[in-house]
């Protein structure tokens, strides 16, 4: 799957105001030793995806040499929801910011998670030649890489480190689905909520400030609330000193009291 290099519309999430939309395709990587300068941040963004590939280094070059990256100006859409993947591509995000999610049937943005550089965008489904389950909208300016999926594969029987890499993310991708799922049904809410801040602390990168840019009553669907649960939540929390709450603006001032709230560490592994 390309993206489009010819301008779209769409609608930033939550604001529905049209955007103009489009995908600036750098050309693929060039061999080692002339590899063009935003190869060095794929060479990067693999290692913290992969860290393991830190130390089988012609195993990482050769991945790094697979596919073609891809340029998105901010509040473009690099993948959409319900396109195919037939051709089997695999995305990682190199640099920038991307909001993961669909749009409901009145068309809010519904975001299930957030992703900044050195994250896998989708590596499933690839492999059905399914059709993407999310959007990717992206927040920054976002640099992307696009991998083929059967290129990959091939290289994983030269190096089997790749194979261990992929089988582990694949593994891990499962495994907090799962998660999610259980969290939905088993988790209270104020535990499942602590949670959500911690991640969205941790992915945007901004010290222990923390900015709810959706709408309340698009995170409440968003966490399987009403907005007047969500409200009142947020309030206990600031009332217990959990957080600091000025308008949409919070901060975290101890992560690991709002962490033990979750049952979970401030790294989010479970105890």
């Amino acid at each position: 799957m390309t993206p489009s290099i010819h301008p779209q519309r769409a609608q930033a999430p939550g604001s529905g105001l049209p955007l103009s939309i489009s995908a600036d395709l750098d050309p693929p990587l060039a061999a080692a030793g002339s590899r063009p300068a935003h190869s060095l941040a794929l060479m990067q963004a693999l290692q913290q995806a992969w860290p393991a590939l830190a130390r089988d280094e012609e195993a990482l070059l050769a991945l790094a040499a697979l596919g073609r990256s891809h340029r998105i100006r901010q509040r473009g859409r690099l993948l959409r929801d319900g396109s195919s993947n037939e051709d089997g591509s695999l995305w990682l995000l190199v640099r920038g910011k991307l909001s993961m999610g669909r749009r409901a049937a009145k068309g809010q943005w519904r975001q299930s998670r957030a992703l900044h550089g050195g994250q896998w965008i989708d590596l499933a489904s690839a492999w059905p030649g399914a059709a993407y389950p999310e959007t990717a909208l992206a927040l920054t300016p976002v640099l992307a890489h696009e991998f083929p999926a059967r290129a990959m594969l091939a290289l994983c029987h030269e190096h089997p480190s790749l194979l261990l890499a992929l089988l582990g993310s694949l593994g891990r991708h499962a495994c907090e689905a799962q998660e999610s799922r259980q969290a939905l049904t088993t988790q209270d809410f104020p535990a499942r909520l602590a949670e959500w801040l911690l991640q969205q602390h941790k992915l945007r990168g901004c010290g222990d400030c923390l900015s709810l840019g959706q709408l309340k009553r698009d995170l409440a669907a968003q966490l399987g609330v009403t907005p007047e649960t969500l409200s009142r939540t947020l309030r206990q929390f600031h009332e217990q000193g959990l957080i600091v709450m000025q308008h949409s603006e919070l901060r975290i001032p101890e992560p690991a009291r709002l962490a033990a709230l979750g049952q979970r560490p401030a790294d989010g592994r479970l105890r």
